[in-house]
C-alpha cells in the first residue's frame, strides 16, 4: 500500500467491507469503517464482525448513514482519508 496509509471503508459491517478492512488493518494502514447497521440482514452477525474489526489498533469505527451528507462531511473532514473504498450497498 506504499503511501497509502488512512483509509474509509464504507459498508464496514458487510462481508465484503469486514473482510477489506480487517485486511487492511492487519496491513498497519489505518482505516476508518463507516456502516449504519440496519437491519437489511442480520444486525448480530454485523455486530460480531465490527467486534472482530476493532481488535485492530488501527481500525475505528463510525456508526453512520451515509446518505446523511453532513455527518459523512464531517467524519471525511476529521480523518482525512487518502481513500474511500465506498462498499455500502442495500
Amino acid at each position: 500500500m506504499s503511501d497509502t496509509r488512512r483509509i474509509l471503508v464504507t459498508g464496514a459491517a458487510g462481508f465484503i467491507g469486514f473482510h477489506v478492512a480487517a485486511r487492511l488493518a492487519a496491513q498497519g494502514v489505518e482505516v476508518l469503517g463507516v456502516d449504519n447497521v440496519n437491519d437489511y440482514y442480520d444486525v448480530a452477525l454485523k455486530e460480531a464482525r465490527l467486534s472482530e474489526l476493532r481488535q485492530h489498533p488501527s481500525f475505528r469505527f463510525v456508526r453512520l448513514d451515509i446518505a446523511d451528507s453532513e455527518a459523512f462531511d464531517r467524519e471525511m473532514a476529521a480523518f482525512a482519508p487518502d481513500v474511500v473504498i465506498h462498499l455500502a450497498a442495500q
